[in-house]
């Protein structure tokens, strides 16, 4: 799920999927202090403010609910481009930090992420099937390259 990797938002949180689906209608249009998110299949009743949106064709384009208006609409903080038939993903947003098992890595490699105490920091050839001994709180987007099957233990 690297298409879920983001340089804006903390949340290791990346395989606790709540809908996956796609937009029904145009959904960058703006509605108060935010944006419409619609989806006629009405999948949004177990989603909540605070989950995060993933437009998983534009990648990486990420932001959060901040209105669940109703089960088919939801209001976001930012535009991320999910228009009619665009896949998005709503993630459940992770609150405190986690430990990283590596799934897959390739020979040569790079793995960018926040530490809880706010740091910024790039790891270089993690071993796969191995853990990353840091409490994390954002898995970067641009800055992490060559590794995938990334596992938050919290």
């Amino acid at each position: 799920m690297d298409e879920l990797l983001s340089d804006t938002i903390d949340s290791v949180n990346l395989y606790d999927v709540r809908v996956s689906s796609t937009a029904s209608v145009a959904s960058g249009t703006p509605i108060g202090d935010g944006f419409a998110l619609i989806d006629f299949s009405a999948p949004f009743g177990n989603v909540e403010v605070g989950d995060l949106v993933y437009n998983t064709s534009s990648i990486p384009n990420v932001t959060t609910i901040t209105e669940i208006i109703n089960e088919g609409s939801l209001r976001i903080k930012d535009s991320i481009g999910v228009t009619n038939g665009v896949p998005f993903r709503v993630l459940r947003r992770s609150t405190g930090p986690a430990t990283l098992y590596i799934g897959t890595a390739s020979a040569s490699n790079t793995l960018k992420v926040r530490t809880a105490g706010g740091d910024d920091v790039v790891y270089n050839n993690v071993d796969a099937g191995g853990m990353l001994p840091v409490q994390v709180t954002r898995i970067y987007n641009t800055g992490t390259a060559g590794v995938s099957n990334l596992v938050a233990l919290f």
